[in-house]
């Protein structure tokens, strides 16, 4: 099924038709706005994401081909000290410009990262006297009891205290993550869906810049996609090992504690996603005695270690569908200074056609502010323009019948986006990191079916005409939702 492409890599027509897009919705945008256009060094960020991602990834994909790199273990290598390389040249840059600009390391919008900062600090200082009582203090400090953010805070506070609270040493940490998450995603789409695919996923997981961007960020998500990738890795490893022991589940559902310790839906995410696989599995990938032994263990140690917190985490968010806070919060963003009046027209029904398509970059500014959303704007394009092949492939998988076969990545994707769906965050850039490194290996095999079929390359234009009409229309609802 998926050795019909003899040397798989990013054709032209895909390059050339998404490159020349995106200049194209710059140029128009930045016309019609022409006093609110972007500043030249996001033009610049964006154009430099967008040219390395479709020109310099078709010359790699070609490079780092089965052809020319025969040793799948010289791949994993060279991806991961491309990737490093990429993270690491990243986090410098923007730490010397924030240092310049800002008197601070922690980016334009630093909310959040400041406050990760001083509960790292304050983890920190716990562990420096001797109390291990993470969860006692951490509540009372916060004024919260919420599990999700204490996971991180231990994590950094370790960091902290063996580093002495460097900023710069955490993220460097997180480049290690992020590059080790690329060579995750190869090893499990190599599993799944062979070589070829693997390495084309590989190769888009490390040349997306907005996870360079997030090493940069004092904030969870490059930990918390390094743990769900982790996750779903060695489930699938697990489910399909041939020599299967009780004992093998048990580090998988460790790694599934750790990540309601970051984001709790994410975490029911992650065991939904298990349970999916191993119902709905071939059974050619997952033996009948294999579902009941992972099933057994996993409703024992969930119902032993977490039962009545999940539970408790379920209804909340059960809770806050049902009362529409998806609704509200819309309605709030749409009220507040510098909000849309057209964000409470958002709902369910809207984002659900597009929840792979989104979120469309922002290539305008609109008032002072948003420079994180600014500066990924080639990012976000290039998630945009690319879902073509997501979708193309969920569409392939879903009608012949082969989704069994990779029923636990399709569960987790799935699932996500429903959540995302349903959250008041389906715009959120930040929202869709857990998801992405999924959606490349997806991207890899509709690539791969889209080279088998002309018809898919005029398909592909006239996807990047839609996208190109999504982008200019995005950005004028933007400016027009704030009065410009």
């Amino acid at each position: 099924m998926y050795g019909s492409i003899p040397v798989l890599r990013l054709p032209r027509w895909v390059t050339t038709y998404a490159a020349t897009t995106y200049f194209f919705a710059l140029a128009i945008v930045s016309l019609i706005y022409l006093s609110h256009c972007l500043p030249w060094y996001f033009m610049v960020s964006g154009g430099l994401s967008v040219t390395l991602f479709f020109l310099y990834g078709r010359q790699l994909t070609r490079e780092m081909s089965v052809r020319n790199v025969r040793k799948p273990s010289n791949f994993a290598y060279r991806v991961f000290v491309l990737s490093f390389i990429l993270r690491i040249a990243t986090v410098l840059m923007l730490y010397w410009i924030f240092l310049w600009y800002y008197d601070h390391p922690f980016g334009f919008e630093d909310a959040d990262a400041t406050y990760y900062d001083s509960l790292g600090a304050f983890v920190a200082d716990l562990m420096r006297d001797g109390n291990f009582h993470f969860y006692t203090e951490i509540a009372r400090w916060s004024g919260h009891e919420d599990v999700s953010d204490m996971g991180y805070g231990i994590y950094l506070g370790l960091v902290y205290l063996l580093t002495g609270r460097s900023v710069l040493a955490a993220r460097v940490l997180k480049c290690v993550w992020s590059s080790l998450t690329v060579v995750l995603v190869y090893r499990l789409a190599q599993r799944n869906f062979g070589e070829q695919i693997a390495r084309v996923a590989a190769l888009f997981c490390a040349l997306w810049p907005n996870f360079w961007y997030y090493c940069t960020a004092h904030l969870k998500e490059t930990e918390m996609v390094f743990l769900i990738v982790l996750y779903i890795e060695q489930a699938d490893q697990m489910l399909r090992s041939r020599q299967f022991t009780a004992w093998k589940i048990i580090p998988v559902l460790l790694i599934a504690a750790l990540i309601f310790t970051f984001r709790t839906p994410l975490g029911l995410v992650a065991l939904l996603a298990l349970v999916f696989a191993l119902v709905m599995s071939s059974s050619r990938i997952v033996s009948w005695g294999k579902r009941v032994i992972v099933g057994l263990l996993a409703v024992t140690l969930i119902g032993v270690g977490a039962g009545e917190r999940i539970e408790e985490r379920v209804n909340i968010l059960i809770e806050k569908v049902r009362g529409g806070e998806q609704r509200s919060n819309m309605e709030w963003r749409s009220e507040r200074e510098h909000g849309n009046v057209f964000a409470k027209y958002a709902s369910s029904a809207v984002f659900a056609p597009m929840i792979f398509t989104l979120p469309f970059p922002t290539m305008v500014e609109p008032y002072e502010g948003q420079y994180a959303q600014q500066m990924l704007n080639g990012g976000n394009y290039i998630k945009n323009i690319m879902s073509f092949f997501t979708i193309l492939a969920l569409f392939t998988l879903l009608l012949s019948g082969y989704w069994r076969n990779h029923a636990l990545i399709l569960g987790v994707t799935l699932g996500y986006v429903v959540v995302l769906t349903l959250s008041s965050f389906a715009h959120s850039e930040r929202f869709h990191q857990p998801v992405m490194p999924f959606e490349f290996v997806f991207m890899a095999y509709g690539l791969t079916v889209a080279m088998t079929d002309k018809k898919y390359k005029r398909w592909f234009f006239w996807w990047c005409g839609i996208m190109l009409l999504a982008a200019v229309l995005w950005n004028l609802f933007k400016m027009k939702g704030q009065g410009v």
